[in-house]
């Protein structure tokens, strides 16, 4: 743990380089904590709970995340970045040790609660403290490495959960949560300079209200562009299903999503400053949805594989461009209120989307509720595309 810590000390890295591993480090550990508990459902399966309790267990910390949101932005505005990470690192410790209450509903339900609401507020403010330090030129490629550490995880820290399990060894797995915690704890108090003020973060001027950030037409379209990406980003969470009807492996469209956007994210960081993020973004999510109706018009475990890795360059660029319109979009004392909405926003996209696929499934069969989504993914992105980002694209380069 304090080994890791070191890592972000002064050397021969430059203060750029330093400053984004310092953000990365934190960032990648709580989604570790986060990611550990998507082959929870198997050990709750082994308590004896019944399926639709078992989703709940599992679904409520998405919820207790996307909840907290808020929370997290007048945490920062009156405590500062870093008492926010410490505070939320004890809330994650206390949250993942409570599912050692094994056979005590109420204590998993806390305890997935307390952690959700805990990675949200922490996340939070890791992407604030970026949206208000990153220089414009250096944005997106900072945004994209910092992506990285959100679905690494999947590659790395599931398979070591799953094969905790697999080998019996239910204590250890359910220790790394809590042990993890105690590293983010770590990195967090060491995040660059004194903890943030709201006088030191403004410059002496007072945060914004929400009312001059819904006053934002760019950024109340920025939103609408964030949810409507995050329903074709959600399809991740049921990809198992339309898989499973056909006769597919999963994992070959999970694979190649992780591997590609790590692969974009990596290789074309740098590029990612000069790209124009506000024409980008509404094609990203189209591109997405384009592969999610190809999947499900030819389900094959070759469609899978194609499927995913469009669906990795899309997401690979987008998400931090995302990100990086936030802070394109609003002024800095706006910025951590902006970024509270634009992921709770996030967060909504992915609670709704298993929810309408599991309620619309049966009635118009998991392919055709895919091609439905999607459908209308893209007729709204193309309205937000020739409406807005073209538009706004143009006055920039006029302005230039």
């Amino acid at each position: 743990m304090i080994a890791i810590a070191k890592l972000i000390k002064p050397g021969k890295m430059s203060n750029g380089s330093r400053a984004l591993l310092s953000v990365f480090l934190p960032f990648f550990i709580m989604h570790c904590v986060e990611g550990i508990y998507f082959v929870y459902g198997s050990l709750l399966k082994g308590y004896g709970f019944s399926p639709q309790t078992t989703g709940w267990i599992l679904g409520i910390f998405f919820l207790s995340m996307m909840v907290s949101r808020t929370f997290g932005s007048w945490a920062i505005e009156n405590f500062g970045v870093r008492h926010t990470l410490e505070w939320s690192s004890f809330a994650s410790f206390a949250g993942c040790a409570m599912l050692f209450f094994k056979v005590s509903m109420a204590a998993l339900f806390v305890g997935r609660i307390l952690a959700g609401a805990a990675f949200g507020i922490y996340t939070m403010a890791l992407f604030s403290h970026q949206a208000m330090t990153v220089p414009e030129k250096e944005r997106g490629k900072d945004f994209a490495v910092m992506a990285c550490g959100g679905i690494l995880p999947v590659a790395t820290i599931c398979p070591i959960g799953e094969w905790l399990l697999a080998n019996s060894m239910e204590n250890a797995f359910l220790s790394v949560g809590p042990l993890l915690s105690v590293v983010c704890w770590q990195l967090g108090r060491r995040l660059g300079g004194p903890a943030y003020s709201p006088k030191k973060s403004c410059a002496g001027r007072n945060w914004g209200t929400y009312g001059e950030l819904m006053s934002s037409k760019a950024f109340l379209f920025l939103i609408a562009t964030g949810i409507l990406l995050a329903t074709v980003d959600a399809f991740l969470v049921s990809i198992s299903m339309l898989a499973s009807d056909n006769g597919v492996v999963a994992s070959y469209f999970l694979v190649s999503v992780s591997a590609v956007a790590v692969f974009v994210r990596v290789a074309g960081a740098k590029a990612l400053n000069s790209m124009p993020r506000a024409v980008m973004i509404a094609p990203c999510a189209m591109l997405m949805a384009a592969a999610a109706i190809f999947m499900s018009l030819f389900p094959a475990n070759a469609s899978f594989l194609i499927g995913g890795s469009v669906t990795g360059l899309a997401i690979g660029a987008a998400w931090p461009m995302y990100h990086a319109l936030i802070s394109d979009t609003l002024d800095v004392p706006l910025r951590p209120k902006g970024t509270a909405v634009a992921l709770l926003i996030y967060d909504f996209g992915w609670f709704l989307t298993p929810l309408v696929i599991g309620y619309v499934s049966p009635v118009l069969g998991i392919a055709s509720t895919f091609i439905a989504i999607s459908l209308i993914v893209l007729v709204l992105m193309a309205l937000l595309q020739f409406l807005h980002w073209m538009p706004l694209d143009a006055n920039l380069k006029s302005k230039a």
